[in-house]
This record gives C-alpha cells, sequence and structure tokens, in this order.
C-alpha cells in the first residue's frame, strides 16, 4: 500500500489543465506554452474512454513539445485509483480504493448472528464463544483470569500469562443487557485482558475493559489486541488501566471504531501495526501516562474522525507517530504534556490533517522538519 508521490513542474496543470501554478506556491514557475488540438482520443482495454473534469465537462488531450497531456485525475479513476491534489503541499496522490486494500486470505463479513446466549459469569462466558453468535453479558465485573477451562473449542489460554485468547471463529457479538454496566477485567498485570486472533466478523459493543492492577506503571499488558482478523467493530467501549497499550490492532483489515474510549494507559493508547481501513470516529485518547506516543502506527492506513486526543501527560516521544497514510479530520489535540526533551506534536509521514485543533503547548513544534504531515487546510495552530 506505498503511496506514490508525484510531484511535478505541471501539477496543477495535470489536475486542472490550468497553466498558472497554484497561488501561494513557494516555487512558483510560470510558463507560456504552445497547445496543439489534434482530436486526441484514448482507448482502454478496447473502448474509447471521454475524459472529463470533476464537473462533468469533457477535456480533451493535447501536445505540448511532442508531449501528450491527459487529464490525470480522470485516467487514474479510469483504471480504479483514487487521485487526490493537495495544493499546499503540491502533492498528488494516487491509490487504490480503501475497500481494495484487503489480504487474499479475508473473506466477506460473516452474516449476522444467529444464535443468542445470556450469560452472567466469566465460566458462562466463555463457554458461550462460538461462531455466529450474539453474547449479552448481565450486569457485573467479569474476571477473565478466573476462566482456565471451557468447553468451547474457540476460547485458548496464553501459555505463559494464562491470558484468555479467542481465536479462529466467526460473527461473533458481545454486548451487555439493556442498561447494565459490564467490565472484563483480569488483575494479573502481565495478561492482556482479552485477545482475538483469525476471527472476521467480530463486534464489541457497550464494554468496559481494563486492569484491576493498582499503581502507576505496575501493569505490563494491554487491554484489548486483536490479531490477524477483519470486520470488526467496536463501539461505545471504554478501555483502560494498562501498562501497554488500550488498544492493539495488528494484521486487521476493516475495523470501525466508534464513541470508544481509551485513558489511563502508560505506553500508549493505540498501537495499530500493519492494519488497513481503520477508522476512528468520535473516539477519545485521555488522560493516558503514555510514556511513549499516544497514537502511533506503522505500515497502516486508518481515519481519525472528530476523535479527541487531550490530558495526555509525561510523553516522551510525539503525541502521534504513525508511517503511511493517516487521516486526522476535525480533530482536536489539548492540554497534552511532553515530559521532557524536544519533540513535536506528530512524527513520521503519511499524516493529513484536515479542520483539526491543535495545540502545541511544551512542544517543539507541530512537526518536525522531516515529518511527511500534509496540511489540507482549515487547521487552527494553537
Amino acid at each position: 500500500m506505498k503511496k506514490r508521490k508525484i510531484i511535478v513542474a505541471l501539477i496543477l496543470f495535470a489536475l486542472c489543465l490550468s497553466l498558472v501554478a497554484p497561488a501561494g506556491a513557494s516555487d512558483r514557475v510560470i510558463k507560456q506554452l504552445d497547445a496543439v488540438y489534434r482530436g486526441i482520443r484514448i482507448i482502454i482495454d478496447g473502448e474509447e474512454f471521454t475524459p472529463t473534469n470533476v464537473n462533468g465537462k469533457i477535456v480533451e488531450p493535447f501536445l505540448v513539445g511532442g508531449t501528450t497531456y491527459v487529464p490525470l485525475r480522470a485516467i487514474g479513476e479510469a483504471f480504479g485509483k483514487d487521485v487526490e491534489w493537495v495544493g499546499e503541499s503540491s502533492l498528488i496522490f494516487i491509490d487504490s480504493p480503501r475497500e481494495t486494500w484487503v489480504k487474499p486470505d479475508y473473506v466477506n463479513a460473516p452474516p449476522a448472528p444467529s444464535k443468542n446466549v445470556t450469560v452472567s459469569t466469566p465460566q458462562e462466558f466463555a463457554d458461550a464463544i462460538g461462531p455466529n453468535t450474539c453474547i449479552t453479558l448481565n450486569a457485573g465485573v467479569y474476571d477473565l483470569s478466573t476462566v482456565t477451562a471451557t468447553k468451547s473449542e474457540y476460547v485458548f489460554f496464553g501459555d505463559e500469562t494464562g491470558e484468555l485468547i479467542i481465536a479462529y471463529v466467526d460473527g461473533l457479538t458481545i454486548q451487555p443487557a439493556p442498561g447494565a454496566i459490564v467490565e472484563l477485567v483480569t488483575p494479573d498485570r502481565f495478561s492482556t485482558v482479552i485477545v482475538f486472533m483469525y476471527c472476521n466478523g467480530i463486534k464489541m459493543s457497550g464494554i468496559r475493559a481494563g486492569h484491576t492492577v493498582t499503581g502507576e506503571y505496575e501493569c505490563d499488558a494491554g487491554v484489548v489486541l486483536i490479531m490477524d482478523s477483519a470486520n470488526i467493530k467496536i463501539e461505545d467501549c471504554l478501555f483502560y488501566g494498562s501498562g501497554s497499550y488500550g488498544l492493539w490492532l495488528r494484521l486487521c483489515v476493516s475495523a470501525q471504531i466508534v464513541n470508544t474510549t481509551v485513558t489511563d494507559c502508560s505506553l500508549r493508547a493505540v498501537d495499530l501495526f500493519y492494519s488497513n481501513d481503520v477508522t476512528f470516529t468520535g473516539c477519545k485518547f485521555i488522560d493516558n501516562r503514555a510514556y511513549g506516543s499516544v497514537i502511533w502506527g506503522n505500515n497502516t492506513t486508518a481515519r481519525f474522525i472528530d476523535c479527541e486526543i487531550s490530558g495526555n501527560k509525561e510523553l516522551l516521544w510525539n503525541a502521534v507517530e504513525i508511517n503511511d497514510d493517516v487521516l486526522f479530520e476535525r480533530c482536536v489535540f489539548k492540554n497534552n504534556a511532553i515530559s521532557q526533551g524536544a519533540a513535536a506534536v506528530f512524527a513520521g509521514y503519511g499524516i493529513r490533517l484536515r479542520d483539526c485543533e491543535i495545540e502545541k503547548a511544551g512542544f517543539s513544534g507541530y512537526w518536525s522538519s522531516d515529518a511527511g504531515v500534509i496540511n489540507l487546510g482549515g487547521n487552527k495552530l494553537n
């Protein structure tokens, strides 16, 4: 999913067929060119293709100095690519549509659960786990460390930690009973609260999950880890009290995290690793003791829409350190504090910002000089 970045002298010309560089460009070069129109036709896979602009008006290819010029957006989209022009940075992005970035071994989302089970204890919860099943939990605190064996063939236990691992299950929904407050916990400082592996169509809503270990940095494991899975939805959840990460997505495809809060984690709130088509909407990453970064990622395509990143303390690095293709839109970064040294709010490359409110506070800057941060406009920098 490596993005091809094309920076050319006639960049705006290629997109809009204008012969003038964009206003405000730092190194504008204006040239008078002689264009020759000779009725050039385009044939794609044996069929004639008529290029048009974003308004549907036909745009005719032409020649300049023996080179044929065509509208890049129309040609790119004809080959199934998304084309985006960023005027402030003089960049063109040509990408495969997000829905096509799926590993071949993943399948479509499974059908809705056909089996409904209501449980009241950790053991009943573990025993009920299976494909196409909706598990409703009655109110209570479910200590998953008390489950050491189960009749479910989809539940395993970590060899060293004993943590509960749900694997090879499709179409599993976990939700609280109406009006119930449900917490999944473990007191084991070395155990992730709950792990999903090789799952498809996992949905978890209205669940609180965290560690019951008390004391700063005493816990040395995460809250929710999802590995090698697809079609994930996490909604209206609260993840808390981790010595490492709140939510870790590793080698996942198509994940939606909605109205979920991650708090009181000591390494990072969110860890994204080689995961594609991940969207966070209306989420909060607040009051973490993140001695790493609040949000960290590598080789990941993700969107953060209407999210809040605030009140995070003791940061040793950046608030966001992430690589590849990540968009923050209408997000708020405020009251975050770096503990020592000099670091920018953002580090990495492929980070796009639009209509965000960003507070620099004690950071050395909004982004480091070598960071590939792209300002799409509308950002308020305080």
